[in-house]
């Protein structure tokens, strides 16, 4: 028998898919209890208390309804779930117990108040996320005209989105570990304080544990620290723009309703809305700003940022440079950077219940920084740099792309940018000709984790302004990658510009055209090489734009038959261009005309396994 079935061919076996149609109920019940299992984060904490049904439907029906009036789908609202793959198990059962506490709460409310928005409530799931699962993903609840967004799961990265208000649930899960907590806090405090009095602490926690920081913050008070500060979620003024939209206009559309036929609104608040942004489409980018304060790893301080050197930091997570998310790596970035150094940043992991007073060797801060350095020098060396666009969600995104293309353009180099969806190594090595990416994302995605297998270096837009030559390396601080640092840096860079500007122009009033173009000549440096410490030789810049115009407007002062090209024309040269005519490889050619014309024939039929039967 060994002999036979060591010699006979092997036979191969197709399945239409009928089997899996006939499986027994028992083997699918089997298998749908084992999703529950240990991978499931919620344990055996009932649905409605993990995924806090009462406070999220209470919620949409205070906050939500009454500015979903007039709708013509007849619903009272639209809400979009949003779940990570390790809750998808429990994502119908919780839609129908939103959708039902919803309805009723809804009705109960009606039946107290004229309201005018009856209807029923829609409760969908989203299948698949467009970009990273911790940004709210506002293009899929769009494709249901969604009003609101709920997002689950303890990876988020909390920014503001920017249409759409969004509802975080991160799982309630219970710690009894807070006092244990709070007298390892104090002793270390103690150690080197006698006086609790004059001593502040702000508090930050792993998401998991937002539903405690609360009473931990209650518990220092307790025992004699009475400045303690909560960080909590930053909240988004679109759901306040939208209500007064339709309190002015009286209807709810998509597009710009204040420029309606039926819109009851004066020209002037008209007007304004029209004068946002040029690279805005909608007035909630206006308005969904970030209150007064700061944000350290996703979560709101109420301080400004100069006040954190008179605070102790404690992060109550996971410490181990482990967890999935990084939001404890980019709190660490924050409050060491020499602009919002704290007092001290200490980090408690409820797990071991261990206090660490020095997180960042624990952590590899100095790995991190190291290999980011590294990055950026090599971006200098880059003369096609491409913006890769990793969220279409996230508030001022827009602005932060306008911003990067004009750095780019400013200093000589040619710029194109990408929408590839989710980001891998596959989808960017299409793109050869590009010598550098500069990732437009969340700070959850800002730095991606496998970085090291990617062609090029796939920076951050602060990392950027270093490689232009804009700044210079700060440690912790070139790393930040929340959005409204960077834009709050590229504003003030565009007051002191302006500043400079208007007093240069009335310097050379005063002085004549003759100083004027002496001036300009002396700031033009752009043609002095850098030294690369990846290469160990000198490099020359592309010549910025800055100095392109100003070359331009001594052409068109001076004569051009004195000049090397004579005052002719030449031809225009593209980056990407070059690049490809150097390459062995272009794809398939069509080669028409070249190859003779020929008769179809009939090829082999059958399957791949046996042409030909």
């Amino acid at each position: 028998f060994l002999d036979i079935m060591a010699t006979a061919p092997p036979r191969l076996h197709f399945d239409d898919g009928s089997r899996v149609m006939t499986e027994n109920e028992a083997v699918i019940t089997s298998a749908n209890t084992s999703n529950r299992g240990p991978s499931n984060p919620r344990g055996e904490t009932p649905l409605e208390r993990y995924y806090e049904i009462e406070r999220i439907s209470t919620q949409i029906v205070a906050e939500i309804i009454p500015v979903c009036i007039n709708r013509e789908d007849g619903f009272c609202c639209k809400v979009a779930l949003q779940f990570p793959d390790e809750l998808l198990p429990d994502a119908s059962e919780v839609a129908w117990l939103i959708e039902y506490s919803i309805e009723e709460k809804h009705a109960s409310k009606n039946d107290k108040e004229e309201e005018s928005n009856s209807g029923f409530p829609l409760v969908f799931v989203l299948g698949d996320t467009t970009y990273a699962s911790c940004c709210p993903d506002e293009i899929g609840a769009h494709h249901l005209s969604a009003d609101v967004i709920v997002h689950f799961g303890q990876y988020a990265c909390l920014s503001l989105s920017e249409t759409l208000p969004v509802i975080y649930c991160f799982g309630v899960q219970e710690w009894n570990g807070y006092e244990k907590c709070c007298t390892a806090i104090m002793n270390q405090i103690k150690e080197t304080k006698e006086c609790l009095d004059d001593e502040k602490v702000i508090l930050v926690c792993e998401r998991r544990y937002n539903h405690n920081l609360e009473k931990l913050a209650e518990t220092m008070k307790q025992n004699g620290l009475e400045n303690v500060l909560v960080g909590s979620i930053p909240v988004s003024k679109i759901l306040g723009a939208r209500s007064q939209r339709t309190q002015i206009c009286g209807q709810n559309k998509n597009e710009d309703c204040c420029r309606g036929d039926r819109c009851d609104a004066p020209e002037e608040e008209t007007s304004a809305n029209n004068e946002v942004d040029s690279i805005s489409v909608d007035v909630h980018e206006e308005v969904s700003t970030t209150p007064d304060g700061c944000i350290i790893g996703g979560l709101h301080v109420p301080i400004l940022q100069f006040e954190l050197s008179q605070y102790y930091l404690i992060y109550i997570g996971d410490d181990s440079g482990d967890a999935k998310s990084r939001q404890f790596l980019n709190t660490l970035l924050k409050c060491t950077s020499p602009e919002s150094e704290t007092k001290a940043c200490w980090s408690y992991n409820p797990l071991t219940e261990q206090l660490s007073t020095d997180p960042i060797s624990n952590l590899g801060v100095s790995r991190f920084l190291n290999r980011r350095f590294f990055l950026t020098e090599k971006a200098k060396m880059a003369n096609v740099i491409g913006i890769l666009v990793g969220t279409l969600s996230q508030d001022r995104f827009r602005s932060v792309i306008a911003s990067v293309r004009r750095k780019i353009e400013e200093s000589g180099r040619s710029c194109y940018t990408f929408v590839v969806g989710k980001i891998n190594v596959a989808k960017l090595a299409n793109f050869a000709e590009v010598e550098c990416f500069v990732l437009i994302a969340c700070g959850e995605t800002s730095v991606l984790r496998d970085e090291r297998e990617f062609h090029v270096p796939v920076i951050t837009p602060t990392e950027l302004e270093i490689s232009l030559g804009e700044k210079v390396w700060g440690g912790s601080a070139s790393c930040n990658t929340n959005f409204e640092d960077f834009l709050k840096n590229v504003e003030e860079e565009g007051s002191t510009e302006g500043t400079n500007s208007t007093s240069m122009r009335l310097d050379n009033i005063k002085v004549g055209s003759g100083d004027e173009k002496q001036s300009g000549d002396e700031d033009s440096e752009d043609d002095e090489p850098f030294y690369s410490m990846i290469s160990g030789t000198y490099i020359s810049k592309p010549v910025s734009l800055k100095s392109q115009k100003q070359k331009q407007q001594d052409m068109n002062d001076a004569n051009l038959e004195e000049k090397p090209g004579k005052g002719q024309m030449t031809e225009y040269k593209s980056a990407a261009s070059e690049f490809w005519k150097k390459r062995e490889y272009k794809g398939l050619e069509a080669q028409i005309g070249k190859d003779e014309a020929m008769a179809a024939t009939k090829g082999q039929t059958g399957i791949a396994s046996d042409y030909g039967k």
